[in-house]
Formats: structure tokens, sequence, C-alpha cells
């Protein structure tokens, strides 16, 4: 009967730690999307700010080049911090981010789906117990040089 028991409690300890890594997982997706949702208010604002000076330097007669490459510069700052906050969370959605139209795939797609750019794939890696290229003996050996002329 103990058995029986201590098999349970095992059990219910495989079951509550899964549980556990599944709410953190869901927790981390949360928070990130929760920062993406912050970054997009802060891009709108940055966005109006930016129009609202062109406009009133263009208004006024004026240029104040400083001004526009500082709201600029912010921008494309933001804009960085959600591209990798969204390759952030498409990798935990085992997806990739497409590099021409930020459309999410699936990770085994060699094309977007939506605009039809060539995803980029990550290397496979090579097993430590592969086969040499040659018969030197040694695992790793230089190709041979070209002789000089």
């Amino acid at each position: 009967m103990a058995g029986k028991f201590d098999e349970f409690v095992l059990k219910a300890k495989d079951i509550a730690d899964a549980a556990g890594k599944k709410t953190n997982e869901l927790y981390e997706i949360s928070k990130s999307k929760y920062e993406c949702i912050k970054l997009n208010g802060e891009i709108k604002k940055l966005y109006e700010q930016l129009g609202s000076s062109v406009y009133s330097m263009v208004k006024g007669g004026y240029d104040n080049d400083e001004l526009v490459d500082s709201l600029t510069e912010e921008i494309d700052e933001c804009m960085e911090q959600l591209r990798l906050i969204n390759e952030e969370l498409a990798q935990r959605k085992n997806e990739r981010v497409c590099p021409a139209c930020a459309a999410k795939n699936p990770m085994d797609n060699f094309y977007c789906a939506k605009c039809g750019t060539k995803l980029k794939r990550e290397e496979e890696p090579v097993a430590s117990d592969a086969e040499p290229d040659c018969d030197c003996g040694e695992d790793f050996c230089e190709p041979p040089q070209e002789p000089e002329i």
C-alpha cells in the first residue's frame, strides 16, 4: 500500500512541477506581450510628437533637425526593442518572424507565408561524434593547403 501511495505522491509532484513550469512560461509570455503594448503606445506617442513638430516647423517656416533626429532615433530604438520582444515571443511559440514583413511563421517554413521572403534557418548542430573527412585520425583537421607555385 505504501508503494502505491509513494508512486501517487511522485506523480503528483511531477504534475505540480509541470504546471509550475507552464504557469511560469505563460507569465513570461504575458509580460512580454505587455511590454509590446507599452512600446506600441510609446511609438504612437513619438509619431504624434514627430508629426506635430514637423507641422509646427512647416507652418512657422523654421527647421529643427536636432528635434526631428532625436524623435526619429527614439522611434528606431523602440522599434528595435519591439522587434526583439516579438522574436522572443515567436521563439517561445516555436515560430520565426519574417525579416521583411514581421509575419510569424512556423519554424519549419522555408519561406514566409505572407510575403514569400526566404526565411533564415538556424544551422543544424554538428554531432561531436561525426566521422572525420580524412584518414589522419584527428576529429578536426585542417583542409589540405593548395601548393604554392
